[in-house]
């Protein structure tokens, strides 16, 4: 929601469909295979995985932005993971602004009981 809103901002545009669905093409931003690898270690909990992503990142990213990558996938993974387990909903408006990019990217796919089938 955030990325597509920056990008409007700066007459950007992002294919945020990649996001479910790695043969849509690019997102369009910069080292995103690399932030993607990130997320999908963090959220799948694969310590050996982000053993190597560290050592990969300190040169694809430098240090500090290879930690504020690692903290965004890992805040955004908890928070998931706390609003889920506390049946928090979406707000209305919140739910109304993001209809269209939650049917492209079909994030709403990926509640709970769809992660524990897939990782369990």
């Amino acid at each position: 929601m955030l990325l597509r809103r920056s990008g409007a901002k700066k007459n950007e545009t992002y294919n945020l469909n990649v996001v479910t669905n790695a043969d849509e093409g690019e997102v369009g931003v910069p080292n995103e295979t690399f932030l993607l690898r990130i997320a999908e270690a963090v959220y799948e909990g694969n310590h050996e995985a982000l053993v190597a992503i560290r050592e990969e990142g300190k040169e694809t990213l430098g240090e500090q932005a290879l930690v504020d990558a690692i903290a965004v996938a890992c805040g955004f993974n908890g928070i998931t993971k706390v609003a889920n387990a506390t049946g928090i909903p979406l707000d209305e408006t919140t739910e109304k602004d993001t209809v269209q990019m939650r049917k492209e990217t079909k994030i709403d796919d990926y509640d709970d009981s769809h992660k524990s089938v897939v990782y369990r």
